[in-house]
């Protein structure tokens, strides 16, 4: 059988490389996407993400993190190491497109969202809640912690 595929939003794979913690409650926003990655590590789901995905973190961790570049890039490494990396194809692209003509996206989750309803079944796991109001009417999606609690 095969392993679940999920697709994990930027800012779910940001929270575990910074281990990011929420500053108005102190909750711990990295642990259920490490615990994510934990099972993807052992094969038990087939993560995924793209490669915008990678070059959105590569823009977030050096421009808002203030990482330097050897860091960022051994980051990325240890991402790449762990997720599927989805190369973006004319298809994907043109469909994201259609899907910010037809709804609220920035252009980075309309490209999420396409390449998560060319892989059906997948369930994509974002914190963005404007994002998983919209994608809910495409894929399945979960918020890290529902993701993981799900598994429990």
């Amino acid at each position: 059988m095969e392993p679940e595929r999920i697709f994990l939003d930027t800012d779910v794979v940001v929270n575990w490389l910074v281990r990011e913690t929420e500053s108005a409650s102190g909750k711990e926003l990295w642990k259920a996407p490490y615990e994510i990655v934990k099972l993807a590590e052992q094969q038990t789901v087939s993560a995924l993400i793209s490669l915008t995905t990678l070059m959105e973190i590569r823009y977030l961790l050096r421009r808002k993190k203030f990482f330097d570049t050897p860091q960022i890039e051994a980051d990325l490494a240890r991402v790449s190491a762990v997720f599927d990396v989805i190369i973006p194809d004319e298809i994907s692209l043109l469909r994201a497109n259609t899907l910010q003509t037809e709804h609220p996206l920035d252009p980075f989750d309309a490209l999420h969202l396409s390449f998560a309803a060319g892989v059906k079944p997948v369930t994509l796991i974002s914190r963005d809640a404007d994002f998983i109001k919209i994608a809910r009417s495409f894929v399945e999606t979960a918020t890290p912690e529902e993701f993981f609690k799900s598994r429990s």
